[in-house]
């Protein structure tokens, strides 16, 4: 990207996050996970661009900018810590994010991860065998490509029981429901499962509180085979709702949630 191009890339960007600033006056009291804001990397032609607030906190300004260690895919949505900015984590994103009102609230469920990140995570993560197996074999996609057992028809069937039982408001039933899951599943496989229902369950969970309260249609996944790691997602938004609302405690203690879920 040449000088010229680069400059309205960088004004046009923070035109941007000033709107999201706006936004976030209206969501920011929703829950503890999306009361500040995080750093926002965009990338382009395979560079991060790299914006944070300023040292008052008042608005975002361009901090600097890296070469990618590999192919980003097009439209990303993520968050992870970066080594090239003190380790921070942020939302990583493309700027098709900032096309739509759904794109920024988008950004805040990455925010979300970033909170997780901040407040919990890397403790959690230091407990469970799945990660510490992976890490012994430099597999850090392992939340991605870990080979969860998807067609048991135990695992297939309940699940789908379990669809009604978290929309009937049965809390005995969805207990049971993963009670009979951590007897059936090994260790692994149980871990996984909890850790993405909490990870990606509780950001989808205040992501839809957002999409209320700005007017926008929930993200709801259907439940039905052929099931997929999306579905915990789900499963772990609205098992975070019923635990919340039997817990109200829980609302601001990850940590708790967390633990709460792993030992039903």
């Amino acid at each position: 990207m040449d000088n010229k191009l680069k400059e309205k890339f960088i004004f046009n960007t923070l035109l941007y996050l000033e709107k999201l600033q706006q936004l976030h006056k209206q969501i920011k009291d929703i829950n503890i996970s999306v009361s500040k804001l995080y750093p926002v990397t965009l990338v382009e032609d395979n560079t991060f661009y790299v914006f944070d607030l300023n040292e008052s906190g008042e608005k975002y300004e361009y901090k600097l900018e890296s070469p990618t260690s590999m192919p980003i895919p097009k439209g990303v949505l993520a968050a992870f810590p970066l080594d090239l900015y003190y380790g921070k984590s942020s939302a990583i994103i493309s700027d098709e994010a900032f096309n739509s009102l759904e794109g920024y609230i988008f950004i805040f469920h990455e925010f979300v991860h970033c909170f997780q990140w901040e407040n919990g995570e890397r403790d959690i993560r230091t407990t469970l065998e799945i990660e510490r197996k992976y890490k012994e074999e430099n597999n850090y996609m392992w939340e991605i490509n870990h080979p969860f057992p998807y067609e048991d028809l135990v695992f297939v069937n309940k699940s789908i029981e379990l669809e009604d039982y978290l929309e009937q408001g049965n809390f005995d039933g969805v207990i049971s429901y993963y009670r009979q899951m951590r007897d059936r599943l090994n260790k692994l496989d149980y871990e996984y499962m909890i850790w993405q229902e909490w990870k990606e369950g509780f950001a989808r969970y205040i992501e839809n509180l957002m999409r209320n309260r700005v007017g926008l249609k929930p993200n709801i996944t259907k439940l039905q085979p052929k099931f997929n790691r999306i579905g915990f997602y789900e499963i772990g938004s609205k098992y975070i709702d019923l635990l919340i609302k039997n817990n109200p405690h829980l609302r601001n203690d990850i940590r708790g949630l967390y633990c709460k879920m792993l030992n039903v």
